[in-house]
């Protein structure tokens, strides 16, 4: 155990000992598990009474990595799945399905560049979201949200977002714009967003299934890496 109160144990399993009242127990998008319990609480008894919930939730994850299965290492964006290939330059191949580049940290750079001129083009669309002059917006690697909105109208949306098909990445814009009317996710933002994207239910399902692919992508965790 760190000085964090984190425990490192063999299996994938990361277990966090604080004083809560009730252990806590998450079986992440990569199949490995996180424990929030007490000092001296039974992590063992506690995984094997909850061993089938367990079970079940890595069998419902992988069903929703099945289109990754396989090509872990290939660059999914806009929807598909592209080689990488080292080159002098950054530059996209639809149509042989191969993106070329000098490093990653290079990748990344140009990824975030594309997907910030994009979230300007696409806001345009939604001036009575956005307003003729929207805040600021910054592309991050973030690791639980596809993107957000601060109380001073700035954007931050995720990079991770450039990964996902066009209606995909339409909600998101819709999504995040329509917090610079509402704050947060009350009644009057879903009927917002429902106005502008009807089909934000299935979105939502599908963003879900995105991220377990993208958190057992190893050509996006590289990404991460270079943080």
């Amino acid at each position: 155990m760190n000085g964090g109160g984190q425990e490192r144990v063999p299996g994938g399993m990361t277990v966090v000992r604080k004083p809560v009242r009730a252990a806590r127990l998450q079986v992440r998008p990569d199949g490995t598990l996180r424990v929030v319990a007490p000092p001296s609480f039974d992590i063992g008894g506690f995984l094997q009474r909850n061993a089938a919930w367990i079970e079940e939730r890595r069998e419902e994850l992988d069903r929703l990595a099945t289109e990754g299965c396989g090509r872990e290492d290939e660059l999914l964006l806009h929807g598909r799945f592209h080689r990488l290939v080292p080159g002098a330059r950054f530059a996209v191949d639809g149509t042989c399905g191969v993106v070329t580049c000098p490093s990653v940290p290079a990748l990344r750079r140009s990824l975030s560049r594309m997907l910030k001129e994009e979230v300007l083009n696409r806001l345009e669309a939604y001036p009575d979201l956005a307003g003729q002059d929207p805040g600021q917006i910054a592309v991050r690697l973030q690791r639980t949200k596809w993107g957000s909105c601060s109380s001073l109208g700035n954007l931050n949306v995720n990079l991770r977002v450039i990964a996902l098909p066009d209606p995909l990445r339409e909600y998101i814009v819709v999504h995040e714009a329509a917090h610079l009317r509402e704050q947060n996710h009350s009644k009057r933002f879903w009927l917002l967003v429902g106005d502008h994207y009807p089909g934000y239910r299935a979105a939502e399902a599908e963003l879900r299934r995105y991220w377990v692919i993208l958190e057992r992508n190893r050509a996006w965790g590289s990404l991460r890496d270079t943080e």
